[in-house]
């Protein structure tokens, strides 16, 4: 697998505010996909002929007050093969796993990230920190096949999490709550078609499942420095 062609546009920063615009052009010789083989479907790993991946990733960073600061960041993606994919044990004229111009698995169209957070005093010698950010990415692919039973949409979907933290020089008391919503975040997904039951094969489990972020999970923190 080779990359080439990439190119950035360096940060800048004007007063309180400071952003940052990257662009970027990799081209992928023999690039590695995840694939199954022909007769069980195991999952195997195997060389494509070519793929392309560009973009743009800007970012923005700076100060509402004293005591409120933000964090913005975007990043458009367009992930794809430039060539039919084929298996090594069925080369054209046979049928491709995938077809030219077929979106790279894993890989969000857009994403977004923010964050906000508040810095404040509490008497003479601690410091209250509040902060909420976020985290978006649109709709993905679960595999590079032309096959449904691997090659199936994943929805995009959006994560939030908090924090609060009383500190001073010796001391740091923190909660926090990640994936307040909930949200299952589906990255990955062996479906019903390919694992589920199959009792003309003797094969009465389901193994179907998907790959999910973390639940929501609330917790505390404490540090004490020696």
């Amino acid at each position: 697998m080779r990359s080439s062609n990439f190119s950035s546009f360096d940060n800048a920063q004007r007063g309180d505010i400071r952003y940052d615009v990257s662009a970027f052009l990799v081209d992928w010789q023999d690039p590695q996909l995840n694939t199954s083989t022909t007769n069980w479907g195991f999952f195997v790993v195997q060389n494509g002929e070519e793929a392309q991946t560009y973009g743009l990733e800007a970012s923005l960073d700076g100060y509402l007050s004293d005591n409120w600061h933000y964090s913005l960041g975007y990043a458009y993606v367009n992930a794809e093969l430039t060539s039919d994919f084929y298996a090594p044990d069925r080369p054209a004229p046979a049928a491709p796993i995938a077809l030219d111009g077929a979106m790279l698995p894993g890989t969000p169209e857009h994403a977004l990230n923010w964050a906000l957070d508040y810095t404040t005093t509490v008497g003479s010698d601690w410091t209250w920190f509040s902060r909420v950010d976020g985290y978006y990415q649109s709709e993905t692919r679960n595999a590079v096949t032309t096959s449904p039973r691997f090659n199936v949409p994943l929805d995009g979907f959006a994560i939030w999490n908090a924090t609060t933290t009383l500190s001073n020089d010796d001391f740091d008391l923190s909660l926090w709550i990640k994936n307040i919503a909930n949200e299952d975040g589906v990255t990955g997904v062996f479906t019903e078609a390919y694992m589920g039951t199959a009792p003309s094969l003797g094969y009465f489990g389901n193994a179907n499942k998907q790959l999910i972020a973390l639940p929501r999970t609330i917790g505390a923190t404490v540090r004490y420095k020696f």
